[in-house]
């Protein structure tokens, strides 16, 4: 008597043919959870902010503060690390992808309604570009030499590299060292006075500004105001900049002529507000001479006169800033590593900041790699590099000597997809043209048993977006129109699951464990509607018999009771949509059909409504098929048995369960006391 059943209930292998995959692995596996073994619906994504955005969000962040919780949001790839410092109170955070390398908190990325962040600095602190200038006067005492430098503070501590040193000066111990030249705080905004199209050649404007102090190339800024060559009014990155000439390029073709006024603006502001100088000059101990703090001011102060002695000098802090530059305008995939280190790449180098300042990033760290570099990870103190072919590892707790910690992997993994770079505790995963790619102690292909590279291709894995929570791999991928998810678990049974969730946007909030999604311009938690379940499909192998049989009996237990939570949720959910539309209705912005101000963004028909979740979970559907052909559907409403249909013999069946009840397990047999033996 033939029969058979499945329980441990298991996700895709492709690698495999369907008649021989395992008896509990499945064909089809879209919108379950399995890693129990059962068989199990998916949570429906909780609704949890609508940011301001017009096109699709591709990147975010959550930020919190005293209970109350923002979004950021951005239309492009945007990497973000929130400050290591300890005692962040501010909520400091530091991004690229968005412009030059940036730096914002809580209440500037926050400020006001609209579109998160709302406001920046620029990552970094510009360091003075004049040499004091030195005049002792009026001592008597014994001659010496001495030389001095100053730093620009930002109001939250960051110091930056210090100005061209003063000329070595002789004077008398007892003098009024006088201090003039001193540079002011670097301008956020300023004045146009000329533009000429077509230079230096065509497609190009050169820009006179009234002064360039604290711009760089790659850098962005907004013109406005500008009469004549009106096309200027916009916001431009820069090609580059002439401090001699206080000249910029920017890429713009037009036929316009300026012909007087304008402005320009920084889009990331340097910090400015309350910023103030130390001023440092050289003292000769034991230690060697080197400089010493003697004093702050303003930022605005462009003279001092110091009249500290020595034995005070002594105990002023030694210059600690030296090197401390900005991150490269082009610097992208920030990154924290666990010794406070911040890292980022642009080209084929990394950058390595000064651990715990994230704004201090001295070229001295920098790591030349062969290779152009595509994405960077971090697992524990260990960087990973994947670029256009080998991949590299960085391991070290201090970035002066991280250079003696690199390794240039001895295989060509190729890094298909920035955004489907994910971090987790045993290494970084990737997509690469041979599957997915793990870095960590040990280095290897993870999707080898559930993957041919035929099979892998086939999921386009130079679209993959993805972030890692609870050790799996979530992502999500286009094909052709379409957008799915997938999840991997490298420990689990599960394996390889499909999602039918069109995703633009995945993140893992490294603070709460939780993962979050976007789409339709909109953020989700990631399964956090406990009161709505997907409909998930789950299809058997094939089972072979021989000779050909007729099943004619089936059992499947499941769980058709709804929790208390479970009802309590799925109540909330429905009250949540309903209160949602009726306030679409009252405002009159459903946004229907073709009325819609944005062609396209609905389907003809259809609206911002929010679908109605049922209020009871008992739905599923069992299916037999045999020779490839569907034989019988049934709607399973309780754990008895059933029979199935006669009339035919087969030597192949599969099975195709759908609904949204938990399922522990299924028998088929051909007789129903063959179900008892099974």
């Amino acid at each position: 008597m033939t029969a058979f059943r499945i329980a441990g209930f298991s996700g895709l292998v492709p690698r495999l043919s369907k008649q021989l995959l395992g008896n509990n692995q499945a064909q089809v596996a879209t919108n379950c959870i399995l890693t129990s073994g059962d068989l199990r619906p998916r949570n429906g994504p909780l609704l949890v902010f609508a940011p301001v955005i017009e096109n699709d969000v591709v990147s975010m962040f959550r930020m919190e503060k005293d209970g109350n919780e923002k979004w950021l949001a951005w239309d492009k790839d945007v990497d973000v690390a929130r400050s290591p410092v300890a005692g962040n109170t501010e909520r400091r955070f530091y991004y690229t992808g968005d412009g030059e390398p940036r730096a914002s908190d809580y209440e500037t990325a926050t400020a006001g309604a609209g579109r998160y962040p709302s406001g920046c600095y620029v990552l970094g602190v510009t360091q003075p570009i004049t040499a004091p200038t030195v005049m002792p006067s009026g001592g008597m005492g014994s001659t010496l030499t001495r030389s001095y430098v100053y730093t620009f503070i930002t109001q939250w501590g960051e110091e930056s590299a210090p100005s061209p040193a003063s000329a070595v000066t002789t004077g008398k111990v007892d003098d009024i060292w006088t201090l003039s030249s001193l540079d002011t705080a670097p301008p956020n905004s300023g004045t146009v006075s000329a533009a000429v199209k077509g230079t230096p050649s065509a497609g190009y404007v050169q820009v006179t500004l009234d002064t360039v102090f604290g711009l760089r190339l790659g850098e962005t800024i907004t013109f406005a105001a500008v009469a004549g060559m009106t096309d200027l009014n916009a916001t431009f990155t820069l090609v580059s900049v002439d401090s001699a000439a206080t000249k910029a390029v920017i890429l713009l073709s037009t036929t316009q002529t300026y012909t007087s006024g304008g402005t320009w603006t920084r889009v990331a502001r340097h910090n400015t507000s309350s910023m103030t100088k130390r001023i440092y000059r050289t003292l000769t101990t034991s230690s060697g001479t080197e400089y010493h703090y003697i004093a702050t001011v303003a930022a605005i102060t462009t003279t001092y006169d110091d009249t500290t002695s020595d034995e005070d000098a002594a105990l002023g802090e030694v210059l600690p800033s030296t090197g401390w530059l900005m991150p490269p305008s082009d610097m992208k995939g920030i990154i924290i590593m666990a010794n406070g280190i911040a890292c980022g790449f642009f080209g084929n180098e990394i950058c390595f900041s000064e651990p715990f300042k994230p704004y201090a990033w001295p070229t001295a760290y920098r790591q030349t790699y062969d290779q152009d570099i595509v994405a960077i990870g971090v697992t524990g103190t260990t960087l990973v590099g994947m670029t256009k072919g080998n991949p590299f590892t960085i391991t070290g707790v201090e970035p002066a000597t991280m250079g003696g910690g690199m390794e240039k992997l001895g295989v060509a993994w190729p890094c298909m997809a920035k955004r489907g770079v994910a971090s987790f505790a045993f290494g970084v995963g990737y997509p690469a043209p041979q599957g997915m790619v793990i870095i960590g102690a040990s280095s290897d292909i993870v999707t080898k048993d559930l993957f041919t590279q035929k099979e892998w291709v086939e999921l386009h894995p130079d679209t993959f977006i993805a972030a890692s929570a609870d050790n799996r791999y979530y992502s999500g991928y286009s094909v052709d129109d379409s957008s799915l998810m997938f999840v991997i678990d490298k420990n689990e049974a599960a394996s390889f699951i499909k999602v039918n969730q069109r995703i633009t946007a995945i993140w893992a909030d490294p603070w709460t464990g939780k993962l979050y999604v976007a789409m339709d311009r909109k953020i989700y938690q990631w399964e956090g509607d406990v009161g709505t379940k997907l409909s998930y499909e789950w299809k058997s192998k094939k089972f072979i018999t021989a000779p050909p049989v007729n099943y004619g009996a089936a059992k499947i237990d499941a769980d058709f009771d709804m929790s208390e939570e479970e009802t309590g949720a799925a109540q909330t959910s429905y009250d949540t949509a309903i209160a949602a539309n009726q306030a679409l209705v009252t405002a009159g912005t459903l946004n229907d059909g073709l009325a819609d101000p944005s062609l396209g963004e609905y389907e003809i028909g259809g609206d911002e409504m929010e679908m109605i979740p049922p209020l009871i979970i008992d739905t599923l559907q069992f299916q037999l098929w045999a020779d490839g052909m569907l034989k019988f559907t049934k709607q399973v409403t309780n754990n008895r048995a059933f029979r199935l249909p006669a009339g035919y013999k087969a030597d192949n069946v599969e099975v195709v369960l759908s609904g949204n009840v938990k399922v522990t397990g299924m028998v088929l047999a051909e007789t129903m006391d063959g179900l008892k033996g099974a």
